[in-house]
């Protein structure tokens, strides 16, 4: 039998079936409302978890995206710079320039 944790209906199905067979004895305790209770909050604090988790790795695509555009700008910009400069590369340009203004 396979659980499909992706979906929430399969994190709610998951939990039921796993706590009411660990917690089986704390619900001949204390009742199926703080049973209840307890799997409402379990069902909160991993969707609540779930959706931090893709925010934090949608924001970590969103950072690479535009830092891989931040390093192709910069190529582009490098090797358009030395090929307008005699074949000379961006470092022998600024070296030349600082002993020009020696």
């Amino acid at each position: 039998m396979t659980i499909d944790l992706n979906s929430k209906d399969g994190r709610k199905k998951f939990i039921s079936e796993y706590l009411n067979d660990l917690l089986s004895g704390i619900n001949d305790s204390y009742g199926p409302i703080l049973l209840g209770e307890l799997q409402k909050r379990l069902e909160y604090t991993i969707n609540e978890f779930n959706d931090e988790i893709n925010e934090a790795f949608t924001m970590l695509k969103k950072r690479d995206k535009d830092r891989k555009a931040f390093f192709k700008e910069t190529i582009e910009e490098v090797s358009s710079t030395t090929k307008n400069t005699d074949d000379k590369t961006l470092w022998e340009q600024k070296l030349q320039e600082l002993e020009n203004n020696k």
